[in-house]
């Protein structure tokens, strides 16, 4: 069954229109009767029966109020160091099925990539785009933001109850040597570009408290390490 992220409050019968009814008519060929389930901007998320179309409208009742659970219980922030092409796409697609609250590009001093501030501007709003359709396929209960492009300082200034850097000069530290036996309720996860941290990022990040990691003796590419990581950790706790 499908699911959309509407912008209206719960309504027993609602009206969509735009871009949405047109995917829903139109791109997947939807026809009256059908159910679908919609995500409300007041949180209700309900399942619903197609009851008519019009020409770029679609009229909507909702049938039941679904409970949320689709959540987990520890928010992941990922902070991704920016990488080159259509690599960003696939983590900001990736990280959000598995289930990352938010995503951080970050502009490190080994990324490959850069952006002026329009076409940075640009690419957050395309990013965003892609999370809003991976939280739609992965039937999310929201839609994970993506964050502006900011430096490792600007990434550090939130509060998290654990920071981890996936290093690859550690060696010995793991994931599960931090996260067993413990409850974390934020986390922040830091992934470094093509070319990896620079060993002043490293010393930034553990003056403010990071705890660095190895992901194994493998090494993986910054489009993998991201998803492995946050697949590890809510394999952890859930």
């Amino acid at each position: 069954m499908h699911r959309f992220f509407v912008e209206e409050d719960y309504a027993k019968t609602i009206t969509l229109k735009g871009k949405l009814a047109h995917h829903i008519g139109v791109v997947l060929r939807m026809t009256v009767g059908e159910e679908l389930e919609l995500v409300f901007d007041d949180g209700v998320i309900a399942r619903c029966t197609l009851q008519s179309f019009e020409k770029n409208r679609v009229t909507v009742a909702a049938r039941e109020i679904l409970a949320q659970g689709n959540e987990p219980s520890v928010q992941v922030t990922l902070g991704q160091g920016l990488a080159k092409g259509e690599k960003m796409d696939l983590v900001v697609q990736k990280a959000v099925e598995v289930g990352a609250t938010t995503i951080i590009p970050l502009a490190l001093e080994n990324s490959v990539a850069r952006f002026d501030n329009e076409r940075s501007q640009k690419k957050v709003e395309r990013w965003q785009k892609i999370a809003l359709e991976a939280a739609q396929q992965a039937k999310r209960d929201v839609i994970p933001k993506v964050e502006p492009v900011q430096d490792l300082q600007q990434a550090l200034t939130k509060d998290y109850d654990l920071i981890i850097m996936a290093y690859e000069g550690e060696t010995q530290v793991t994931l599960k040597d931090i996260l067993a036996g413990q409850k974390y309720g934020k986390i922040l996860l830091l992934i470094g570009p093509e070319g990896g941290f620079a060993e002043e990022e490293v010393e930034l990040c553990r003056s403010k408290g990071a705890r660095t990691v190895t992901l194994g003796s493998r090494i993986l590419r910054t489009e993998t390490a991201g998803i492995v990581a946050i697949s590890c950790i809510f394999y952890e706790y859930e």
